[in-house]
């Protein structure tokens, strides 16, 4: 009946999702996506639906950080200028005004609940005004919040709105691992619940065609690659990502894999794009697939030093919080101090623009020799961050080499391939130290309370 868009229904572009967008019977609602060519929302901001002789609203909101977390030319025209806007700003506030507004449009309509539906999830990238809970917090009017976007599973959080009122936000985590189900009583009481199993008969039709779909590609995907004795992690055993603010195993070894096959001095990978672990025993490509299933283009750039230690400390400005354009880098090592304020600075639409005070990385190396700023580099990794400004990385002056290049799983095959079996060098969960802490038990400290 209702469906908003998250920042994936983006990865392909505007063409494509406009195209599939148009396939969607029920459409899309989005109170904070705009047309910036003619100011207008692109979609409607809220649903109302009559069940009996009650009228319940559903209003849309999406994370303001979809700007940067998708590439940069979804966004934005051939000449640089920004297209589409989620109504970014650093405080929230413009997103609480489009949720208030269409709140308080559907009360004059009549409508007996207020259901909001967001892509905003719990706290990232040190924003806390981005958040589901920010949200309810700052407006008033809504019944419920069914949230999305940090794979969260919350089955029942209460938050008070501006006037008190107690608002419970749900959450159903990811890949269908929770339904969630909301009652409305006849006392006007909302109660949710997580479901993990439906009692259901599987569709035929259904069940058939993904049948087909794997049969088609099955033997490309059980392609033995190689073997392992260990698992390489990208998330810890409670589903909590690793590779979004520390080093890993599993990140050592992709950026090892994009440096080696492109003979590059660099090789990047940033914690957004691994997606899972790959566990002990024979590896296919499914499972290289399944770390990397975005189909990201690589890229060979030459970079100065500069560039390279700019970006590195862009990706940690969020630390100790979790940010998905933290980089990993293959024949890189330096040192962090979290301790230090970060000082990269972003513009009004959150890309990259220069690092103003002291650097939270120091001692950076190169293959063992320290890092020279004004020294030529060659550097592997997606186009996502490094051509496509993705997470708001820049990589200023970057020169983009005539390299043939595959995808990010390409190469990953290629390398497991070309290894048979992964050496015991890759066997630590926290990598082999190439980043190095200081006042390591602080950082620790900082991840316990969380």
């Amino acid at each position: 009946d209702v469906a908003i868009p998250g920042n994936h229904e983006f990865d392909y572009g505007m063409k494509q999702f406009t195209k599939l967008s148009k396939m969607l019977d029920c459409g899309y609602i989005a109170s904070n996506f705009r047309d910036l060519k003619t100011g207008k929302l692109v979609f409607p901001p809220y649903k109302i639906i009559k069940y009996g002789k009650k009228k319940v609203a559903y209003v849309s909101v999406t994370t303001p950080e979809t700007l940067i977390q998708v590439s940069v030319a979804t966004f934005h025209d051939a000449d640089g200028k920004q297209t589409y806007s989620f109504d970014w700003d650093e405080l929230g506030q413009t997103m609480y005004q489009d949720v208030q507004t269409a709140i308080d449009q559907v009360r004059r309509e009549g409508a007996d609940y207020v259901i909001i539906l967001s892509h905003l999830g719990e706290k990232m990238n040190n924003r806390d005004e981005w958040t589901s809970k920010a949200l309810v917090a700052n407006i008033q009017g809504a019944d419920l919040l069914i949230d999305g976007h940090t794979h969260s599973v919350i089955p029942a959080l209460i938050v008070k709105d501006k006037t008190g009122k107690e608002v419970t936000i749900t959450q159903t985590g990811t890949k269908l691992a929770h339904l969630g189900k909301a009652t409305i009583h006849p006392s006007g009481e909302i109660t949710v619940e997580l479901m993990d199993s439906v009692d259901a008969e599987p569709d035929p039709k259904i069940t058939a065609l993904i049948a087909d779909i794997r049969k088609q590609h099955e033997e490309i995907l059980n392609a033995q690659l190689g073997t392992m004795d260990f698992p390489l992690l990208a998330k810890n055993k409670d589903g909590s990502w690793i590779v979004r603010s520390k080093e890993s195993n599993l990140a050592d070894f992709v950026s090892d894999a994009f440096r080696t096959i492109y003979n590059a001095d660099i090789g990047l990978i940033n914690g957004g794009g691994l997606r899972t672990n790959i566990e002990p025993g024979t590896i296919r490509y499914k499972d290289a697939l399944s770390v990397l299933p975005f189909g990201n283009q690589l890229c060979v750039v030459e970079v100065s030093g500069k560039t390279i230690l700019d970006e590195l400390e862009y990706g940690v400005r969020n630390l100790p919080a979790n940010s998905g354009g933290f980089l990993h880098a293959s024949g890189v090592t330096y040192t962090l101090d979290i301790s230090i304020p970060s000082s990269a600075q972003v513009d009004i639409t959150g890309f990259f623009t220069g690092v103003t005070g002291p650097y939270r990385i120091s001692d950076v190396k190169v293959n063992g020799i320290p890092l020279d700023l004004d020294k030529k580099y060659i550097v592997v990794g997606l186009d996502y961050f490094i051509k496509n400004n993705g997470s708001g990385h820049i990589f200023a002056g970057a020169k983009l080499l005539p390299v043939e290049t595959g995808t990010d799983c390409e190469a990953l095959a290629e390398y497991i391939q070309k290894i048979g079996k992964i050496p015991s060098e890759y066997s630590d969960p926290k990598g082999q130290g190439r980043i190095r802490f200081k006042c390591e038990a602080t950082w620790n400290n900082i991840l316990l309370q969380g």
